[in-house]
């Protein structure tokens, strides 16, 4: 299956990007929406039964964004971004299932004709779910999240890539009316940062997500 998509979008400033009075952020009435055209083409390929394979790729152009210039909010630059993700599904066997995708974007700021920061320009997520015994389904899940570059003007090193790993143990006892869950994320304990902004602005070394976490789910079902 083949398709062509064209898409478009806007964001209308904010009663603060209007109107805001601030002595480090003032808004502006002038204001113009931002604006998105975005096209797309998607493939998708039926393997076999089993297998289901999907590509997308896709280009996108940014208009009239909107951000602080100095203390005042403006209209400021354009940016163009390209990338592509491959999807695919693989049932292995009746009670095991693969999917994973890989997933690559490029956004360039057009006045400076860098990179904008801040977004993974690679992301990797694989997943496998295996039916036990009974009604148990045990989940593995990978994130692999690289290459994220800093704004333009943040002179830091880049943002550490990083792996991680979460388990889930999810079933219906029974078949009663209860479901239990278990879950453990970010196994290994990786130290998982997310781009903060530039220097100076009290967090300069960047934002520290959960480390390794346990939680408990447990619904009745009327």
């Amino acid at each position: 299956t083949a398709k062509l998509l064209y898409g478009t979008a806007f964001r209308a400033p904010s009663f603060l990007e209007q109107h805001g009075i601030n002595p480090v952020a003032n808004g502006n009435p002038n204001l113009r929406p931002e604006t998105v055209r975005t096209i797309e083409a998607a493939l998708s390929w039926k393997a076999n039964r089993d297998t289901q394979i999907n590509l997308s790729l896709f280009r996108s152009n940014l208009q009239n964004i909107i951000s602080l210039v100095g203390i005042n909010y403006a209209n400021t630059s354009a940016q163009r971004g390209s990338g592509m993700e491959l999807e695919a599904v693989w049932d292995f066997s009746r009670t095991l299932r693969f999917t994973g995708n890989y997933a690559y974007q490029k956004t360039i700021d057009a006045a400076t004709n860098q990179d904008v920061g801040y977004a993974p320009r690679q992301h990797v997520y694989a997943r496998a779910d295996q039916r036990l015994a009974g009604s148990w389904l045990l989940g593995y899940q990978v994130n692999w999240v690289a290459d994220r570059k800093r704004a333009f003007g943040d002179n830091r090193p880049k943002v550490p890539d990083y792996q991680t790993l979460d388990l889930s143990l999810r079933g219906n006892p029974g078949k009663s009316q209860w479901e239990l869950a278990a879950s453990v994320r970010n196994l290994l304990n990786a130290d998982v940062r997310e781009p903060s902004l530039a220097p100076g602005l009290a967090i300069p070394q960047d934002l520290p997500m959960a480390p390794r976490s346990f939680y408990l789910q447990a619904i009745y079902k009327l």
